[in-house]
C-alpha cells in the first residue's frame, strides 16, 4: 500500500486545483499529493467545453457579422466556410490551451498517476491498475461529469447508427451536417445551436419546456428576438418527445407540439440536455460519502459526509462551472490539507453567461429571486441598443438590468444581453464581492462612451428611490 497525505481523484479543473492547493499547503512539511486521471489531462472545459465552442462561435460570429450586420455604407458578403478547416483550427487552439495546462500540472509538484481509481474505504483509494493507495490527511472526489442522454424511445438505435451526438462527442466533426436537431434549451444547446446555424446548417432548436425559463423575464423577451432573427435556425418549445428513429440514414423525431403531432427530420440528432456527476463505480458507500439524485452532499467548505474527504467541480452535481470549480477545488484543497480556517465557497456572486450573439450574462440574484427570499428590492433596466456606445455600434438587440436592496442600496444580483457582456459582468461581480452599493457606483469614475457606463443610468434610477432620498 502506497501513502500519501493527500489523494486526489479527477484530473480536470477542480482535481488540478485542489492538488496544486494541498501540495503548496503541505511543502513546507515535505507532505506528498497524488492525483488519478485514466487517459487524456486538460479537463472538460480545454478539451470539450469553454475553449472549443469558443473558437467554434467566433468563426460563426465573423459569417454572421459579414452577412447581417446593420452598419449604413458597408456591403454584406456571403463568406465561404470550410468546416473541417474550423473544426481543425479549433483542434489547433484546444492543444495550445492543453499544452498550457500541462505546464501548471507539472509545476504543481503533486505526482500524477494514469489510472482510475475508486474509494476502497473511509481512507483508502484502489486502482484499476491492482494497486492501493491510503491518505493519511484527506481525499478530494473531482471525477467530473457526463453528457445526459435523454429518454426518448429509440433514442439508443438512433446513437447505434453513429447520428447522435453528444456535447462531447460534436466536438470531433469534421463534416458538416445539411441539417440538425439540437434538443436542450440551456447554454450548451443554445451555443451548439447558434454555431451549426451560423455555419449554414439547418438547425431545429428543440426543448421540452419553454425557452430560457430560468432567465428573468425581461431578457427572456429579447433573447427571443435575438434567436427570431437567426437564419438557419427554427426553434420548437415546449414540445413532448414521442420516439425517435432512423430512417433511410436520416434521423426523424416524433414530437407533440400544442397538441399536435409532427415529425422533424434531420442528418444528426445532438444531445444538449446537460451533464450529470461521475458518481458510479467510485465506492463512496465504503468511503462512507452519501449522496442523492446524483449531488454529493457536502457543507460550505466542500466537506463530504467523511469529514477526510472532499468534492469539487463537477462532482457535485451542483454548478458545473469552470469558475466555481476553481473555488470549491482551492477549499477542498486546503480541506483535505488540513489547513485551518473557513474555506467555505462564496456563493452569493452566483455568476453565469451564455455565448450567443450577443452573449447573455447574470450574477447574483434575478429580481423574482430576491422577491422568493424575502428581501425588499428595488430595480431598474435599460435597453442597450438605445444608449450611446451601442447606438455607435449599430446594435439591434440588448438589455441590462440591475437588482439592489431597496433599503441599503446594496447591489444584489445583476442580468446583461448584449455586445461584450461576459466582460461587463465582472464589473457588477467586483462591485458585489465588496458588497458595493449603487450610491458607491455614482462615485466611481465611468469612460464615456463605453458600454459599461450605462451602469451609471441604473445606478441613479434605483439610488433616487432609495429611502431618506427626494421624492422617495
Amino acid at each position: 500500500m502506497k501513502t500519501f497525505d493527500v489523494l486526489v481523484i479527477g484530473g480536470g479543473t477542480a482535481g488540478t486545483q485542489a492538488a496544486a492547493t494541498a501540495q503548496a499547503a503541505l511543502a513546507g512539511s515535505g507532505g506528498r499529493v497524488a492525483m488519478f486521471n485514466k487517459g487524456e489531462l486538460g479537463g472538460l472545459c480545454i478539451l470539450r467545453g469553454c475553449m472549443p465552442t469558443k473558437t467554434m462561435l467566433h468563426a460563426g460570429h465573423l459569417v454572421h457579422e459579414a452577412a447581417s450586420h446593420h452598419t449604413p455604407g458597408i456591403g454584406h458578403a456571403d463568406l465561404s466556410i470550410d468546416f473541417a478547416a474550423v473544426m481543425a483550427n479549433k483542434d489547433a487552439k484546444v492543444a495550445r490551451f492543453k499544452a498550457a495546462k500541462l505546464g501548471g500540472i507539472e509545476r504543481g509538484g503533486y505526482e500524477v498517476i494514469d489510472a482510475y481509481a475508486r474509494f476502497a474505504g473511509p481512507d483508502t483509494i484502489e486502482t484499476d491498475t491492482g494497486e492501493t493507495f491510503c491518505f493519511t490527511r484527506g481525499a478530494v472526489l473531482a471525477s467530473g461529469s457526463d453528457p445526459v442522454i435523454p429518454p426518448i424511445e429509440g433514442i439508443e438505435d438512433v446513437r447505434a447508427a453513429g447520428l447522435m451526438w453528444d456535447s462531447d462527442s460534436v466536438m470531433n466533426m469534421t463534416e458538416s451536417p445539411d441539417s440538425a436537431i439540437v434538443l436542450g434549451g440551456g447554454a450548451i444547446g443554445l451555443e451548439l445551436g447558434t454555431f451549426l446555424a451560423r455555419m449554414g446548417v439547418k438547425t431545429y432548436m428543440v426543448n421540452r419546456s419553454r425557452f430560457y425559463s430560468r432567465v428573468d423575464a425581461e431578457l427572456a423577451d429579447v433573447m427571443e428576438e435575438v434567436l427570431n432573427s437567426e437564419p438557419n435556425m427554427e426553434r420548437i418549445a415546449p414540445l413532448d418527445s414521442k420516439s425517435i428513429e432512423v430512417v433511410d440514414g436520416r434521423v426523424r423525431y416524433h414530437i407533440e407540439v400544442d397538441g399536435e403531432a409532427r415529425t422533424l427530420e434531420a442528418a444528426i440528432f445532438v444531445a444538449a440536455t446537460g451533464r450529470r456527476a461521475r458518481l458510479e463505480g467510485l465506492g463512496l458507500e465504503l468511503a462512507g460519502v452519501d449522496h442523492e439524485h446524483g449531488r454529493v452532499r457536502h457543507d460550505a467548505a466542500m466537506c463530504t459526509t467523511n469529514p477526510r474527504i472532499f468534492v469539487a467541480g463537477d462532482a457535485t452535481g451542483a454548478e458545473l462551472l469552470l469558475h466555481v470549480a476553481n473555488w470549491e477545488g482551492k477549499a477542498a484543497g486546503l480541506g483535505a490539507a488540513g489547513v485551518e480556517g473557513d474555506h467555505a465557497v462564496e456563493r452569493r456572486l452566483a455568476m453565469g453567461v451564455v455565448f450567443t450573439d450577443p452573449p447573455m450574462a447574470t450574477i447574483g440574484m434575478t429580481e423574482a429571486e430576491a422577491a422568493a427570499a424575502g428581501l425588499p428590492v428595488l430595480t431598474a433596466s435599460e435597453n442597450l441598443a438605445q444608449t450611446g456606445r451601442a447606438i455607435t455600434m449599430d446594435v439591434q438587440h440588448g438589455v441590462w438590468k440591475l437588482v439592489a436592496h431597496a433599503e441599503t442600496g446594496e447591489v444584489l444580483g445583476s442580468q446583461i444581453l448584449g455586445p461584450r457582456a461576459d466582460d461587463i459582468i465582472h464589473t457588477i461581480s467586483a462591485l458585489m464581492y465588496y458588497h458595493g452599493t449603487v450610491q458607491e457606483m455614482l462615485e466611481m469614475p465611468w469612460y464615456h462612451p463605453t458600454l459599461t457606463e450605462v451602469a451609471i443610468g441604473l445606478a441613479r434610477s434605483i439610488a433616487g428611490r432609495l429611502p431618506g432620498q427626494p421624492g422617495a
